[in-house]
């Protein structure tokens, strides 16, 4: 999911500024296992609704990459 805190720019050596999304919620360490990806995890605000629901709270809704234009989107309402 996207939420405020994982958005971040800089600007490169002309001045552009260039937008970064990182996420590291599912990351871990080499030498441990860390989480296995099938866990919803997100900041709830700003999930996407059908992620929300209980077929997806239950994992049964694969995650897509409208899922994440819609988290990207309420980030911008709640920016705006």
């Amino acid at each position: 999911d996207c939420s405020s805190s994982k958005m971040m720019y800089y600007r490169d050596a002309l001045g552009r500024a260039v937008g970064v999304l990182n996420d590291f919620d599912l990351s871990s360490l080499a030498d441990n296992e860390g989480l296995s990806g099938h866990q919803r995890m997100g900041t709830v605000p700003f999930m996407a609704r059908g992620l929300l629901s209980p077929e997806g709270l239950d994992g049964e809704i694969t995650h897509m990459y409208r899922h994440d234009a819609e988290s990207f989107i309420w980030v911008l309402v709640w920016v705006c």
